[in-house]
Protein backbone atom coordinates (compact mmCIF):
# COMPACT_ATOMS: atom_id res chain seq x y z
CA UNK A 1 0.00 0.00 0.00
CA UNK A 2 2.45 2.69 1.16
CA UNK A 3 4.22 2.12 -1.77
CA UNK A 4 2.08 2.47 -4.32
CA UNK A 5 1.30 6.38 -3.19
CA UNK A 6 4.73 7.08 -3.19
CA UNK A 7 4.74 6.33 -6.87
CA UNK A 8 1.77 8.12 -7.61
CA UNK A 9 2.54 11.41 -5.45
CA UNK A 10 5.91 11.16 -8.21
CA UNK A 11 4.14 10.70 -11.04
CA UNK A 12 1.83 13.91 -10.20
CA UNK A 13 4.63 15.90 -9.59
CA UNK A 14 6.52 15.08 -12.88
CA UNK A 15 3.19 16.48 -14.63
CA UNK A 16 2.85 19.60 -12.45
CA UNK A 17 6.90 20.42 -13.84
CA UNK A 18 6.06 19.31 -17.53
CA UNK A 19 2.92 21.21 -17.00
CA UNK A 20 5.45 24.24 -15.88
CA UNK A 21 7.99 23.48 -18.75
CA UNK A 22 5.28 23.77 -21.21
CA UNK A 23 3.49 27.35 -19.91
CA UNK A 24 7.29 28.71 -19.80
CA UNK A 25 8.31 27.54 -23.48
CA UNK A 26 4.88 28.84 -24.89
CA UNK A 27 5.22 32.31 -22.57
CA UNK A 28 8.69 32.81 -24.56
CA UNK A 29 7.29 31.57 -28.14
CA UNK A 30 4.70 33.96 -27.52
CA UNK A 31 6.89 36.93 -26.51
CA UNK A 32 9.30 35.88 -29.41
CA UNK A 33 6.30 35.92 -31.86
CA UNK A 34 5.26 39.59 -30.69
CA UNK A 35 8.99 40.89 -30.62
CA UNK A 36 9.04 39.87 -34.26
CA UNK A 37 6.09 39.81 -35.58
CA UNK A 38 4.46 42.85 -33.53
CA UNK A 39 7.30 45.29 -32.46
CA UNK A 40 10.25 44.61 -34.28
CA UNK A 41 11.71 47.61 -33.89
CA UNK A 42 12.24 46.73 -30.36
CA UNK A 43 14.19 43.10 -31.32
CA UNK A 44 16.56 45.25 -33.58
CA UNK A 45 17.47 47.95 -31.18
CA UNK A 46 18.11 45.46 -28.24
CA UNK A 47 19.75 42.62 -30.23
CA UNK A 48 22.47 44.73 -32.02
CA UNK A 49 25.05 45.72 -29.71
CA UNK A 50 25.70 49.58 -28.98
CA UNK A 51 29.62 50.18 -29.16
CA UNK A 52 31.56 53.59 -29.17
CA UNK A 53 32.86 54.94 -32.05
CA UNK A 54 35.00 57.83 -33.24
CA UNK A 55 33.20 60.14 -35.83
CA UNK A 56 34.68 62.98 -38.07
CA UNK A 57 33.25 66.26 -37.84
CA UNK A 58 33.41 68.02 -41.04
CA UNK A 59 34.94 71.98 -41.44
CA UNK A 60 34.89 73.93 -44.95
CA UNK A 61 37.75 74.80 -47.11
CA UNK A 62 38.67 78.54 -47.04
CA UNK A 63 37.50 81.16 -49.61
CA UNK A 64 40.16 82.15 -52.03
CA UNK A 65 39.11 86.03 -52.82
CA UNK A 66 40.49 88.42 -55.59
CA UNK A 67 42.05 91.80 -53.68
CA UNK A 68 38.43 93.36 -53.79
CA UNK A 69 36.78 90.57 -51.61
CA UNK A 70 35.76 88.64 -54.96
CA UNK A 71 34.81 85.09 -54.53
CA UNK A 72 36.82 82.93 -56.38
CA UNK A 73 36.57 79.82 -55.16
CA UNK A 74 33.81 78.73 -52.79
CA UNK A 75 33.83 75.42 -50.85
CA UNK A 76 29.89 74.06 -50.36
CA UNK A 77 28.74 71.13 -48.56
CA UNK A 78 27.27 68.11 -50.51
CA UNK A 79 25.97 65.12 -49.84
CA UNK A 80 25.93 61.28 -51.19
CA UNK A 81 23.08 59.07 -50.07
CA UNK A 82 24.72 55.54 -48.82
CA UNK A 83 22.71 52.33 -48.59
CA UNK A 84 23.70 49.86 -45.69
CA UNK A 85 22.95 46.84 -47.73
CA UNK A 86 23.58 44.49 -44.95
CA UNK A 87 20.50 45.91 -42.54
CA UNK A 88 18.01 47.30 -45.30
CA UNK A 89 18.42 43.24 -46.47
CA UNK A 90 17.07 42.17 -43.20
CA UNK A 91 14.66 44.92 -42.94
CA UNK A 92 10.72 43.68 -43.60
CA UNK A 93 9.07 46.65 -42.70
CA UNK A 94 7.08 47.41 -46.15
CA UNK A 95 6.86 50.97 -44.67
CA UNK A 96 10.73 51.52 -44.75
CA UNK A 97 10.67 50.10 -48.73
CA UNK A 98 7.58 52.71 -49.20
CA UNK A 99 9.19 55.64 -48.35
CA UNK A 100 11.98 54.63 -49.90
CA UNK A 101 10.59 53.86 -53.38
CA UNK A 102 7.93 57.06 -53.21
CA UNK A 103 10.84 59.48 -52.50
CA UNK A 104 11.12 62.52 -54.91
CA UNK A 105 14.55 62.67 -54.01
CA UNK A 106 15.84 59.23 -54.90
CA UNK A 107 13.61 58.83 -57.79
CA UNK A 108 14.19 54.94 -57.99
CA UNK A 109 10.56 52.60 -57.53
CA UNK A 110 10.61 49.65 -55.39
CA UNK A 111 12.30 46.76 -57.59
CA UNK A 112 14.98 49.09 -58.73
CA UNK A 113 15.70 49.59 -54.94
CA UNK A 114 15.29 45.94 -53.74
CA UNK A 115 17.72 44.96 -57.10
CA UNK A 116 20.04 47.60 -55.85
CA UNK A 117 20.07 45.95 -51.81
CA UNK A 118 19.86 42.05 -53.00
CA UNK A 119 22.51 42.35 -55.31
CA UNK A 120 25.26 42.44 -52.75
CA UNK A 121 23.00 42.22 -49.10
CA UNK A 122 26.66 42.35 -47.54
CA UNK A 123 28.07 45.54 -48.69
CA UNK A 124 27.59 47.98 -45.94
CA UNK A 125 28.57 51.36 -48.45
CA UNK A 126 26.78 51.17 -51.45
CA UNK A 127 26.97 55.36 -53.30
CA UNK A 128 22.85 55.72 -54.60
CA UNK A 129 23.65 59.19 -55.39
CA UNK A 130 26.47 61.63 -55.49
CA UNK A 131 27.02 65.35 -54.85
CA UNK A 132 23.48 66.67 -53.75
CA UNK A 133 22.80 70.13 -52.03
CA UNK A 134 22.10 69.22 -48.43
CA UNK A 135 18.67 70.73 -48.86
CA UNK A 136 17.72 67.51 -51.15
CA UNK A 137 19.81 64.62 -49.13
CA UNK A 138 18.24 65.92 -45.97
CA UNK A 139 14.90 65.01 -47.23
CA UNK A 140 16.01 61.28 -47.37
CA UNK A 141 18.33 61.04 -44.01
CA UNK A 142 14.52 62.85 -42.34
CA UNK A 143 12.75 59.24 -43.38
CA UNK A 144 14.85 57.59 -40.53
CA UNK A 145 15.03 54.39 -42.05
CA UNK A 146 17.69 52.10 -41.12
CA UNK A 147 20.46 51.08 -43.14
CA UNK A 148 20.21 54.94 -44.96
CA UNK A 149 22.37 57.60 -44.19
CA UNK A 150 24.09 60.87 -45.74
CA UNK A 151 27.74 60.81 -46.20
CA UNK A 152 28.70 64.88 -45.99
CA UNK A 153 31.62 65.79 -48.27
CA UNK A 154 32.81 69.40 -49.68
CA UNK A 155 33.11 70.26 -53.06
CA UNK A 156 34.72 73.69 -54.74
CA UNK A 157 33.08 76.50 -57.01
CA UNK A 158 35.04 78.58 -59.06
CA UNK A 159 32.12 81.92 -59.94
CA UNK A 160 34.37 83.19 -62.18
CA UNK A 161 35.00 80.32 -64.74
CA UNK A 162 37.37 80.25 -67.21
CA UNK A 163 38.76 83.61 -67.05
CA UNK A 164 40.06 82.98 -63.30
CA UNK A 165 40.60 78.95 -63.76
CA UNK A 166 44.59 78.77 -64.53
CA UNK A 167 45.32 80.58 -62.23
CA UNK A 168 43.26 79.67 -58.82
CA UNK A 169 43.03 75.80 -59.90
CA UNK A 170 40.64 73.34 -58.88
CA UNK A 171 40.59 70.98 -56.20
CA UNK A 172 39.97 67.14 -56.72
CA UNK A 173 37.17 64.78 -54.87
CA UNK A 174 38.59 65.22 -51.70
CA UNK A 175 38.67 68.85 -52.11
CA UNK A 176 42.67 69.01 -51.98
CA UNK A 177 44.23 71.61 -54.27
CA UNK A 178 45.31 70.07 -57.29
CA UNK A 179 46.72 73.28 -59.25
CA UNK A 180 47.35 76.78 -59.11
CA UNK A 181 46.70 78.42 -56.46
CA UNK A 182 44.60 75.57 -54.47
CA UNK A 183 47.66 73.58 -54.86
CA UNK A 184 50.11 76.23 -54.13
CA UNK A 185 48.28 76.96 -50.83
CA UNK A 186 46.65 73.76 -49.90
CA UNK A 187 48.24 73.68 -46.68
CA UNK A 188 46.68 77.34 -45.69
CA UNK A 189 43.49 76.66 -47.35
CA UNK A 190 42.45 72.95 -45.88
CA UNK A 191 40.09 72.40 -43.15
CA UNK A 192 41.26 70.45 -39.87
CA UNK A 193 38.05 68.01 -39.81
CA UNK A 194 37.74 67.16 -36.00
CA UNK A 195 36.86 64.25 -34.27
CA UNK A 196 34.25 63.47 -31.43
CA UNK A 197 33.38 59.64 -29.75
CA UNK A 198 30.44 59.09 -30.18
CA UNK A 199 27.95 55.55 -28.90
CA UNK A 200 26.23 54.33 -32.13
CA UNK A 201 24.07 51.11 -33.11
CA UNK A 202 25.33 48.61 -35.29
CA UNK A 203 22.65 50.49 -37.78
CA UNK A 204 24.88 53.74 -37.11
CA UNK A 205 22.44 55.23 -34.64
CA UNK A 206 23.68 57.45 -32.58
CA UNK A 207 23.06 57.01 -28.87
CA UNK A 208 25.10 59.92 -27.34
CA UNK A 209 27.79 61.97 -28.18
CA UNK A 210 30.22 61.31 -25.04
CA UNK A 211 33.09 63.46 -25.73
CA UNK A 212 35.24 65.69 -28.51
CA UNK A 213 38.42 64.21 -29.10
CA UNK A 214 39.28 66.65 -31.87
CA UNK A 215 37.91 69.97 -32.30
CA UNK A 216 37.03 70.69 -36.79
CA UNK A 217 38.94 74.18 -37.58
CA UNK A 218 37.91 75.75 -41.10
CA UNK A 219 40.86 76.28 -43.49
CA UNK A 220 42.05 79.79 -43.78
CA UNK A 221 40.04 82.38 -46.31
CA UNK A 222 43.06 83.90 -48.57
CA UNK A 223 42.91 87.28 -50.73
CA UNK A 224 44.91 87.00 -53.99
CA UNK A 225 46.58 90.28 -55.45
CA UNK A 226 44.22 89.38 -58.08
CA UNK A 227 42.05 92.14 -59.92
CA UNK A 228 39.24 89.90 -61.66
CA UNK A 229 38.16 92.88 -62.84
CA UNK A 230 40.98 93.28 -65.00
CA UNK A 231 41.69 89.28 -65.42
CA UNK A 232 38.20 89.00 -67.25
CA UNK A 233 38.96 92.09 -69.31
CA UNK A 234 42.83 90.93 -69.95
CA UNK A 235 40.88 87.23 -71.05
CA UNK A 236 38.35 88.57 -73.43
CA UNK A 237 40.78 90.43 -75.55
CA UNK A 238 43.33 87.36 -75.62
CA UNK A 239 40.71 85.03 -76.46
CA UNK A 240 39.38 87.31 -79.34
CA UNK A 241 42.95 87.98 -80.34
CA UNK A 242 44.20 84.47 -80.57
CA UNK A 243 40.84 83.60 -82.78
CA UNK A 244 41.23 86.43 -84.78
CA UNK A 245 44.54 85.71 -85.63
CA UNK A 246 44.23 81.81 -85.64
CA UNK A 247 47.10 81.80 -83.38
CA UNK A 248 48.42 78.67 -80.92
CA UNK A 249 48.07 80.35 -77.78
CA UNK A 250 48.58 84.16 -75.77
CA UNK A 251 49.52 85.11 -72.45
CA UNK A 252 48.74 88.73 -71.01
CA UNK A 253 50.64 89.54 -67.14
CA UNK A 254 49.89 92.30 -65.42
CA UNK A 255 51.96 93.91 -62.40
CA UNK A 256 51.68 96.64 -60.31
CA UNK A 257 55.43 97.70 -60.36
CA UNK A 258 55.40 99.59 -57.05
CA UNK A 259 54.31 96.51 -54.78
CA UNK A 260 55.11 93.12 -57.57
CA UNK A 261 51.42 92.01 -56.82
CA UNK A 262 50.00 90.29 -59.73
CA UNK A 263 46.75 92.27 -61.24
CA UNK A 264 46.24 89.57 -63.60
CA UNK A 265 47.93 86.31 -65.20
CA UNK A 266 46.13 84.72 -67.63
CA UNK A 267 46.54 82.39 -70.68
CA UNK A 268 44.38 81.28 -73.69
CA UNK A 269 42.60 78.54 -74.55
CA UNK A 270 41.31 77.75 -70.86
CA UNK A 271 38.78 75.49 -69.41
CA UNK A 272 35.34 75.55 -67.44
CA UNK A 273 37.09 74.22 -63.83
CA UNK A 274 33.44 73.54 -63.16
CA UNK A 275 33.20 70.89 -65.39
CA UNK A 276 35.63 68.20 -64.61
CA UNK A 277 35.68 67.07 -68.62
CA UNK A 278 38.00 69.99 -69.85
CA UNK A 279 40.81 69.78 -67.45
CA UNK A 280 43.16 68.73 -70.30
CA UNK A 281 45.83 69.49 -72.38
CA UNK A 282 47.27 73.09 -72.60
CA UNK A 283 44.10 74.63 -71.54
CA UNK A 284 45.26 73.69 -67.90
CA UNK A 285 48.46 75.68 -68.14
CA UNK A 286 48.68 79.29 -67.07
CA UNK A 287 51.08 80.10 -69.30
CA UNK A 288 51.89 83.72 -68.52
CA UNK A 289 53.84 81.94 -65.69
CA UNK A 290 54.73 78.58 -66.56
CA UNK A 291 55.79 78.95 -70.25
CA UNK A 292 59.37 80.51 -71.16
CA UNK A 293 59.41 82.11 -74.67
CA UNK A 294 62.52 83.78 -76.54
CA UNK A 295 61.13 87.26 -75.61
CA UNK A 296 62.97 88.89 -78.67
CA UNK A 297 63.28 92.34 -79.13
CA UNK A 298 61.30 93.37 -75.81
CA UNK A 299 65.20 92.27 -74.24
CA UNK A 300 66.82 95.23 -75.71
CA UNK A 301 65.63 97.17 -72.71
CA UNK A 302 68.66 95.48 -70.23
CA UNK A 303 71.14 96.02 -73.10
CA UNK A 304 70.44 100.00 -72.82
CA UNK A 305 69.84 100.01 -69.12
CA UNK A 306 73.74 98.22 -68.91
CA UNK A 307 74.90 100.74 -71.47
CA UNK A 308 73.44 103.60 -69.52
CA UNK A 309 74.95 102.48 -66.25
CA UNK A 310 77.97 101.86 -67.93
CA UNK A 311 78.30 105.80 -68.56
CA UNK A 312 79.87 104.73 -71.95
CA UNK A 313 76.44 105.65 -73.39
CA UNK A 314 73.96 108.16 -73.27
CA UNK A 315 70.15 108.24 -75.09
CA UNK A 316 71.72 110.55 -77.49
CA UNK A 317 75.01 108.52 -78.26
CA UNK A 318 75.18 107.81 -81.72
CA UNK A 319 75.26 104.33 -83.28
CA UNK A 320 76.34 103.24 -86.69
CA UNK A 321 74.12 100.58 -88.11
CA UNK A 322 75.17 100.93 -91.83
CA UNK A 323 74.32 99.17 -94.17
CA UNK A 324 71.89 97.19 -92.02
CA UNK A 325 73.99 94.28 -91.16
CA UNK A 326 76.82 92.44 -90.63
CA UNK A 327 78.82 89.35 -89.89
CA UNK A 328 79.69 88.19 -86.83
CA UNK A 329 81.55 84.50 -85.96
CA UNK A 330 80.07 83.18 -89.92
CA UNK A 331 76.44 84.28 -88.99
CA UNK A 332 74.65 87.37 -90.42
CA UNK A 333 72.72 89.98 -87.83
CA UNK A 334 70.94 92.13 -89.64
CA UNK A 335 67.98 94.75 -89.84
CA UNK A 336 64.77 94.59 -91.24
CA UNK A 337 66.03 98.07 -92.95
CA UNK A 338 69.20 100.52 -93.08
CA UNK A 339 68.80 102.75 -90.13
CA UNK A 340 72.08 104.43 -90.91
CA UNK A 341 73.40 106.18 -88.27
CA UNK A 342 71.15 106.53 -85.39
CA UNK A 343 71.93 107.15 -81.37
CA UNK A 344 70.69 104.66 -78.55
CA UNK A 345 67.49 106.12 -78.40
CA UNK A 346 66.93 105.03 -82.09
CA UNK A 347 68.54 102.13 -82.00
CA UNK A 348 65.03 101.06 -79.41
CA UNK A 349 62.72 103.07 -81.54
CA UNK A 350 63.30 101.07 -84.90
CA UNK A 351 64.35 98.13 -82.87
CA UNK A 352 67.34 98.14 -84.49
CA UNK A 353 69.21 93.96 -84.13
CA UNK A 354 72.50 95.57 -85.53
CA UNK A 355 72.96 98.46 -83.45
CA UNK A 356 71.32 96.71 -79.89
CA UNK A 357 74.35 93.90 -80.68
CA UNK A 358 76.82 96.42 -80.96
CA UNK A 359 76.02 98.44 -78.10
CA UNK A 360 76.06 94.60 -76.19
CA UNK A 361 79.28 93.43 -77.74
CA UNK A 362 81.20 97.00 -77.01
CA UNK A 363 80.56 96.66 -73.43
CA UNK A 364 82.59 94.68 -70.36
CA UNK A 365 81.36 91.39 -71.00
CA UNK A 366 80.39 90.72 -67.31
CA UNK A 367 79.22 94.34 -66.81
CA UNK A 368 76.68 92.96 -69.61
CA UNK A 369 75.97 89.64 -68.04
CA UNK A 370 75.71 90.75 -64.43
CA UNK A 371 72.64 92.75 -66.01
CA UNK A 372 70.45 90.11 -67.53
CA UNK A 373 70.92 88.55 -63.90
CA UNK A 374 70.14 91.54 -61.88
CA UNK A 375 67.16 91.79 -63.44
CA UNK A 376 65.94 87.93 -62.52
CA UNK A 377 67.00 86.40 -65.54
CA UNK A 378 67.11 82.70 -65.06
CA UNK A 379 65.45 83.04 -61.52
CA UNK A 380 61.62 81.83 -60.94
CA UNK A 381 59.78 85.69 -60.18
CA UNK A 382 58.31 84.76 -56.49
CA UNK A 383 60.79 82.10 -55.78
CA UNK A 384 58.52 79.08 -57.18
CA UNK A 385 55.21 80.58 -54.88
CA UNK A 386 53.50 79.00 -58.20
CA UNK A 387 53.37 75.50 -59.18
CA UNK A 388 55.44 75.20 -62.47
CA UNK A 389 56.66 78.86 -62.19
CA UNK A 390 59.23 78.90 -64.92
CA UNK A 391 62.69 80.54 -64.49
CA UNK A 392 63.53 80.61 -67.83
CA UNK A 393 66.96 79.40 -69.15
CA UNK A 394 70.09 81.81 -69.17
CA UNK A 395 73.46 80.41 -70.40
CA UNK A 396 76.81 80.17 -68.26
CA UNK A 397 78.60 83.94 -68.96
CA UNK A 398 81.72 81.55 -69.58
CA UNK A 399 80.26 79.46 -72.32
CA UNK A 400 79.08 82.22 -74.78
CA UNK A 401 80.42 82.90 -77.77
CA UNK A 402 80.31 86.50 -79.53
CA UNK A 403 77.40 85.17 -81.70
CA UNK A 404 75.24 84.04 -79.05
CA UNK A 405 76.04 87.08 -76.62
CA UNK A 406 75.02 89.65 -79.45
CA UNK A 407 71.62 87.56 -80.08
CA UNK A 408 70.78 87.51 -76.26
CA UNK A 409 71.02 91.65 -76.51
CA UNK A 410 67.65 90.91 -79.24
CA UNK A 411 66.17 88.25 -77.45
CA UNK A 412 67.72 85.08 -78.30
CA UNK A 413 69.85 82.49 -76.74
CA UNK A 414 68.05 83.13 -73.65
CA UNK A 415 63.98 82.64 -72.60
CA UNK A 416 61.98 84.08 -69.88
CA UNK A 417 58.43 83.97 -69.21
CA UNK A 418 55.84 86.67 -70.27
CA UNK A 419 55.77 87.13 -66.10
CA UNK A 420 59.59 87.43 -65.86
CA UNK A 421 59.52 90.14 -68.56
CA UNK A 422 56.66 91.81 -66.81
CA UNK A 423 58.85 91.82 -63.79
CA UNK A 424 61.95 93.23 -65.86
CA UNK A 425 59.17 96.43 -67.08
CA UNK A 426 58.28 96.63 -63.34
CA UNK A 427 61.73 97.71 -62.16
CA UNK A 428 61.98 100.14 -64.90
CA UNK A 429 58.87 101.50 -64.06
CA UNK A 430 59.77 101.63 -60.04
CA UNK A 431 62.68 103.73 -60.68
CA UNK A 432 64.98 101.01 -61.00
CA UNK A 433 63.77 98.80 -58.24
CA UNK A 434 63.30 95.22 -59.01
CA UNK A 435 60.94 93.70 -56.31
CA UNK A 436 59.89 90.10 -56.05
CA UNK A 437 56.64 88.69 -57.43
CA UNK A 438 53.35 88.31 -55.08
CA UNK A 439 50.09 86.08 -55.75
CA UNK A 440 48.27 87.45 -52.51
CA UNK A 441 47.48 90.84 -51.50
CA UNK A 442 50.22 92.73 -49.78
CA UNK A 443 49.35 95.22 -47.28
CA UNK A 444 53.03 97.16 -48.23
CA UNK A 445 55.40 97.10 -50.56
CA UNK A 446 58.09 94.72 -49.99
CA UNK A 447 61.93 95.14 -49.74
CA UNK A 448 63.41 95.31 -53.46
CA UNK A 449 66.79 95.71 -54.65
CA UNK A 450 68.17 98.39 -56.92
CA UNK A 451 69.64 97.33 -59.83
CA UNK A 452 70.00 100.86 -62.29
CA UNK A 453 69.61 104.28 -61.06
CA UNK A 454 66.52 106.19 -61.10
CA UNK A 455 68.35 109.23 -63.38
CA UNK A 456 68.29 105.70 -66.11
CA UNK A 457 65.09 104.38 -65.15
CA UNK A 458 63.41 107.84 -66.30
CA UNK A 459 65.93 107.69 -69.06
CA UNK A 460 64.76 104.22 -70.35
CA UNK A 461 60.95 105.35 -69.83
CA UNK A 462 61.45 108.40 -72.29
CA UNK A 463 63.42 106.09 -74.77
CA UNK A 464 60.24 103.85 -74.66
CA UNK A 465 57.92 106.30 -75.04
CA UNK A 466 58.83 106.81 -78.95
CA UNK A 467 58.32 103.38 -79.98
CA UNK A 468 54.70 104.28 -79.62
CA UNK A 469 55.06 108.13 -80.70
CA UNK A 470 53.50 108.22 -84.38
CA UNK A 471 55.79 111.21 -85.38
CA UNK A 472 59.19 108.61 -84.30
CA UNK A 473 58.26 106.30 -86.87
CA UNK A 474 58.28 103.84 -83.86
CA UNK A 475 56.82 99.93 -83.97
CA UNK A 476 54.43 100.11 -81.33
CA UNK A 477 51.94 102.54 -82.71
CA UNK A 478 49.34 100.50 -82.55
CA UNK A 479 49.84 100.17 -78.62
CA UNK A 480 49.03 103.95 -78.28
CA UNK A 481 45.67 104.54 -75.50
CA UNK A 482 43.72 107.33 -75.98
CA UNK A 483 44.17 109.86 -72.98
CA UNK A 484 46.99 108.30 -71.43
CA UNK A 485 50.84 108.30 -72.35
CA UNK A 486 52.60 105.08 -72.92
CA UNK A 487 55.72 103.37 -72.98
CA UNK A 488 56.88 100.12 -74.41
CA UNK A 489 58.18 97.69 -76.51
CA UNK A 490 57.52 95.30 -79.45
CA UNK A 491 59.05 92.07 -79.49
CA UNK A 492 58.76 89.61 -82.61
CA UNK A 493 60.58 86.21 -82.52
CA UNK A 494 60.87 83.55 -84.66
CA UNK A 495 60.16 79.76 -83.26
CA UNK A 496 62.46 77.65 -82.50
CA UNK A 497 62.36 74.34 -84.74
CA UNK A 498 62.57 71.16 -83.35
CA UNK A 499 64.31 69.86 -85.80
CA UNK A 500 66.90 72.67 -85.28
CA UNK A 501 67.45 76.14 -86.16
CA UNK A 502 64.41 78.29 -86.19
CA UNK A 503 60.96 78.21 -88.56
CA UNK A 504 61.32 80.95 -91.34
CA UNK A 505 57.64 82.26 -90.80
CA UNK A 506 56.76 81.15 -87.54
CA UNK A 507 56.49 83.97 -85.01
CA UNK A 508 55.87 84.93 -81.54
CA UNK A 509 54.69 88.56 -81.14
CA UNK A 510 55.24 89.91 -78.45
CA UNK A 511 54.60 93.74 -76.04
CA UNK A 512 55.61 95.00 -72.92
CA UNK A 513 54.48 98.57 -71.98
CA UNK A 514 54.08 100.60 -69.13
CA UNK A 515 50.66 103.12 -68.50
CA UNK A 516 50.42 105.94 -67.79
CA UNK A 517 54.28 106.58 -68.36
CA UNK A 518 55.11 109.46 -66.84
CA UNK A 519 53.29 108.32 -63.36
CA UNK A 520 53.69 104.46 -63.60
CA UNK A 521 50.42 102.49 -62.70
CA UNK A 522 50.63 99.27 -64.53
CA UNK A 523 53.15 96.87 -66.29
CA UNK A 524 51.05 94.92 -69.38
CA UNK A 525 53.17 92.38 -71.23
CA UNK A 526 51.19 90.42 -73.83
CA UNK A 527 52.43 87.94 -76.35
CA UNK A 528 50.71 86.05 -79.07
CA UNK A 529 52.14 82.59 -80.40
CA UNK A 530 52.31 81.30 -83.75
CA UNK A 531 49.88 83.47 -85.28
CA UNK A 532 48.63 82.47 -88.30
CA UNK A 533 45.84 84.40 -90.13
CA UNK A 534 48.06 86.84 -91.86
CA UNK A 535 52.30 87.00 -91.67
CA UNK A 536 52.04 90.13 -90.12
CA UNK A 537 50.37 89.15 -87.04
CA UNK A 538 53.63 87.66 -86.09
CA UNK A 539 54.85 91.14 -85.37
CA UNK A 540 55.09 92.38 -82.01
CA UNK A 541 53.47 95.62 -83.03
CA UNK A 542 50.59 94.07 -85.33
CA UNK A 543 49.82 91.07 -83.22
CA UNK A 544 50.56 92.29 -79.14
CA UNK A 545 50.25 96.11 -79.48
CA UNK A 546 46.61 96.71 -80.18
CA UNK A 547 45.52 94.03 -77.03
CA UNK A 548 47.56 95.69 -74.80
CA UNK A 549 45.85 98.75 -75.84
CA UNK A 550 42.39 97.20 -75.54
CA UNK A 551 43.50 95.78 -72.01
CA UNK A 552 45.16 99.44 -70.72
CA UNK A 553 42.16 101.96 -71.90
CA UNK A 554 39.75 99.34 -69.96
CA UNK A 555 42.16 98.62 -66.60
CA UNK A 556 42.86 102.95 -66.31
CA UNK A 557 39.28 103.40 -66.69
CA UNK A 558 38.41 100.29 -64.18
CA UNK A 559 40.99 101.53 -61.43
CA UNK A 560 39.60 105.38 -61.71
CA UNK A 561 43.14 106.76 -63.16
CA UNK A 562 42.49 109.88 -64.50
CA UNK A 563 43.88 111.00 -68.65
CA UNK A 564 46.19 113.44 -69.23
CA UNK A 565 46.20 115.94 -70.96
CA UNK A 566 48.92 114.94 -73.54
CA UNK A 567 46.35 112.84 -75.66
CA UNK A 568 47.03 111.04 -78.28
CA UNK A 569 45.84 111.73 -81.41
CA UNK A 570 42.19 109.97 -81.46
CA UNK A 571 42.27 109.56 -85.31
CA UNK A 572 44.06 106.69 -85.09
CA UNK A 573 42.06 104.63 -83.73
CA UNK A 574 39.43 104.73 -86.13
CA UNK A 575 41.04 102.84 -88.27
CA UNK A 576 43.88 100.91 -87.59
CA UNK A 577 44.39 98.43 -90.61
CA UNK A 578 45.85 102.15 -92.08
CA UNK A 579 49.08 101.75 -90.03
CA UNK A 580 49.82 97.73 -91.16
CA UNK A 581 51.25 98.67 -93.55
CA UNK A 582 53.63 101.64 -92.26
CA UNK A 583 54.59 99.09 -89.53
CA UNK A 584 55.30 96.40 -92.25
CA UNK A 585 57.53 98.78 -94.21
CA UNK A 586 59.10 100.26 -90.91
Amino acid sequence: MQGRKTHGFSSLRYKVIALIFIVVIAVLLARLFYLSAIDRTFLLDKGLAEADHPRIISANRGIIFDRNGVPLAVSAPIDNIIFDAKVLSQDQNTEDWDALATSPVLKMNLDQIRNLVFSDPNNRHVVVMKNLPPSLAAQVDDLNIPGVYVERNHQSFYPEGVAMSQFVGFTDINDDGQDGIELAYNHYLAPTYGKQLVTESALGQTYSINRLLKEAQDGHDLYLSIDSRLQYVAYQALAAQVQKTNADWGAVAILNPHTGEVLAAVSYPSYNPNDLTGRSGIALQNQAITSTVEPGSTMKLVTVSAALESGQYTPKTLVDTNPGFYMLDGHRVHDDSNFGLINVTGVITKSSNVGISKIALSLPRALEYNMYVKYGFGQKPSGGKFPGEASGFIYPLNVLGDFQFATMAFGYSITASILQMARVFSAIANGGILLPVSYVKLDHAPEGQRIISEKVSHELISILKTVVNPNAGGTGILANVPGYVVAGKTGTAHLVNPSGGYYPDHYNALFAGIIPADHPQLVIVVIISNPKAAHFYGMGGIGAAPVFAQIALAAMHILGIQPSNDQINLKLFQNQEQYYKQLIEA
